[in-house]
């Protein structure tokens, strides 16, 4: 993916900063432009409140309310059915991974984050994207 002017809108969600500028750096080396970044449950919703985002990276486990809870709350949401939400976590049991497919993440990335496998989950989300976009379209139609 180049970086273009519409690049999709990503927040990235962690409570460790190196996280955070990991994650960005992954995704500016795939060419995304559009990246803001919180380090909480409660930053990420003032920031949500104020704009739309395509794509939202998000750590399981955080002080105060956990993003797996972050995620169930903006999937009771219509505004939110067509965003990607893509866990981004250490926790790699796999009942995990299945609860929070279950509960509506797009994708799972276990830490620590290696550049070729994120590569290859972010381009899985934007796939998502692109057919949600269609089926958006279709609708409107």
């Amino acid at each position: 993916m180049a970086a273009t002017p519409s690049s999709p809108a990503v927040l990235v969600i962690d409570d460790h900063m190196i996280i955070r500028q990991v994650v960005e750096q992954n995704l500016k080396n795939m060419g995304f432009a559009d990246i803001d970044t919180a380090g909480s449950a409660a930053e990420a919703l003032e920031r949500m409140a104020v704009r739309n985002y395509d794509i939202i990276f998000v750590d399981w486990i955080m002080p105060g309310k956990s993003g797996y809870a972050l995620m169930q709350e903006c999937r009771e949401e219509r505004k939110f059915d067509d965003v990607a939400f893509v866990m981004v976590t250490s926790e790699s049991d796999e009942r995990h991974m299945i609860e929070a497919l279950k509960a509506g993440a797009t994708s799972y990335i276990i830490k620590p984050v290696l550049s070729n496998v994120f590569s290859e989950k972010v381009k899985k989300v934007l796939d998502w994207l692109a057919k949600r976009g269609q089926k958006s379209d279709v609708q409107s139609a």
